[in-house]
C-alpha cells in the first residue's frame, strides 16, 4: 500500500493520481531525477500496449504531459 507523503507535489496526487489504482497515470515513472512523465517518449507505446493487454495497474491518461520540474516541485 502506498502512503502519500504530505510534502508530495499536488500534481502527483491530484493529476497523476498516484496510488489510485487504474486511475493512476500510466506514464508516471520514477527516474534518476525523481518522478518523470514518459508520455512523449519511446516508452509510451509500451505502456499503451500494456494497458490494452490489461497487464498494468496504472491505466490513466490524465493530462497533456508534465515536465520533471512540474512533477518534483515542492
Amino acid at each position: 500500500m502506498l502512503i502519500l507523503n504530505k510534502t508530495m507535489n499536488t500534481v502527483i496526487k491530484d493529476v497523476c493520481k498516484i496510488g489510485q489504482g487504474h486511475n493512476c497515470c500510466r506514464y508516471l515513472v520514477m527516474g534518476a531525477q525523481g518522478f518523470e512523465c514518459v508520455k512523449h517518449s519511446a516508452m509510451a507505446s509500451l505502456l499503451d500496449q500494456r494497458v490494452q493487454q490489461e497487464t498494468i495497474t496504472a491505466r490513466g491518461n490524465n493530462c497533456e504531459g508534465k515536465t520533471i520540474a512540474e512533477l518534483n516541485q515542492k
